[in-house]
């Protein structure tokens, strides 16, 4: 609705009803007075209404109407001033449904699964070959019965305790042969029994001549002398200290020095298998750094595997209106749209979350999601921009 306002404007006289003119326009409209014929062409390309020099009352309508085909004039800066500010807020207000917390992130293969096989000591890689297995893990042995070795490539498939490959162990190899003649040289003296089977007749020897001395002098009186009897008793208490020393020996010097012999061995093996490249879980091959025959010092990467059952999915959550304990723990749908078009649901769980705020008023949360198979590959793979949906 317009609001009427009455305007009067003084004119030069021409007539008897000269100078009295009125005009009904809107509030917001802006009146120019022009006093010269020769103005009015240009105000009407402007659009601007013109007084008559009719004398009479002339209604006037402003804005002039504009043609039909003028787009009509929109009146909602409001709505798109509110709805950019909240696309460009970092995180949007909670969804009706406060059950459900919707948040996105990057898929990452965690720390325990992504493993980098490197040399313990300084030496030459003499092999970079395994055993062929087969789809269910066994090993293929040839005509021979030995395994077949194929050579290491990335993407081949690993299993857990599989040896990959070795670096030069010719001298441990030597020194666990050293190892083990003594190990069966300590085995032998322990069960040997001849010092206390010699100990124990030495006894019974000693015990027998002072009882013969002992039943001479019940015979007959002072026919044998105190002092032979004494040498008789003492020989006594030297065999028989010399078989508890015999049996000593046997039972716990010959049994400590087996046991040293076996820990030596068992020594030389472990340094042995810390030659060797040997897979610590099941996963494939991503990447090979070095080639057969090249010397490496101690720490040198030689190849790196990765198990992709599992990833993990860092994502940010608004501290605004969710605390760590809310979801630590919860299940999640992690949602990744796929090549053809379509989109996959995975399952996955909150595994932690970080008890710190960042700068913007967020914290972190690690999402574990299962992966599944797909041929010779995986659906998820890392470094792909995921959503998930957190159940509370």
């Amino acid at each position: 609705m317009y609001n009427a306002v009455i305007l009067f404007s003084l004119l030069p006289l021409s007539g008897p009803d000269a100078g009295e003119y009125l005009a009904v326009l809107p509030h917001s409209a802006t009146v120019v007075c022009v006093e010269k014929q020769a103005d009015a062409q240009a105000n009407a390309d402007e659009q601007i209404p013109i007084l008559p020099s009719e004398p009479k009352r002339q209604t006037v309508a402003y804005p002039p109407e504009q043609p039909a085909t003028a787009a009509p004039m929109m009146a909602a800066p409001i709505k798109a001033v509110a709805s950019v500010a909240k696309t460009n807020s970092p995180f949007a207000a909670p969804e009706h449904d406060s059950s459900l917390v919707r948040v996105a992130g990057i898929l990452e293969v965690p720390k325990r699964n992504h493993v980098i096989l490197a040399a313990a000591y300084q030496s030459v890689l003499t092999s970079l070959k395994t055993e062929q297995r087969n789809a269910e893990g066994h090993i293929v042995t040839g005509s021979d019965g030995q395994p077949v070795l194929i050579p290491i490539v990335e993407g081949m498939r690993v299993f857990k305790d599989q040896i990959l490959g070795n670096f030069d162990d010719r001298e441990l190899l030597c020194n666990l042969e050293i190892g083990e003649c003594k190990l069966d040289v300590a085995i032998a003296e322990r069960e040997k029994k001849i010092e206390v089977e010699y100990a124990a007749w030495s006894y019974r020897v000693a015990e027998a001549e002072l009882q013969m001395l002992q039943k001479a002098n019940e015979l007959y009186e002072k026919a044998i002398t105190q002092i032979e009897i004494n040498k008789a008793k003492l020989a006594l208490q030297q065999a028989d200290a010399n078989l508890r020393l015999q049996k000593y020996t046997l039972e716990e010097v010959k049994t400590r020095e087996v046991i040293a012999s076996e820990k030596e061995v068992a020594k030389i093996k472990v340094l042995i298998n810390l030659r060797k490249l040997i897979a610590p879980i099941d996963g494939i091959i991503v990447k090979i750094d070095r080639a057969e025959g090249e010397w490496l010092r101690e720490g040198d990467s030689v190849l790196e595997i990765m198990q992709l059952n599992t990833l993990r999915a860092r994502c940010k959550v608004s501290a605004k209106y969710y605390t760590p304990d809310m979801v630590d723990g919860k299940n999640v749908t992690v949602s990744m749209p796929m090549v053809n078009g379509h989109t996959e649901e995975f399952p996955g769980k909150v595994v932690f979350a970080h008890p710190k705020v960042e700068a913007g008023d967020w914290f972190e949360v690690f999402i574990e999601v299962e992966n599944r198979p797909s041929g010779h590959s995986w659906l998820l793979q890392p470094g792909r921009d995921v959503s998930a949906i957190i159940h509370l």
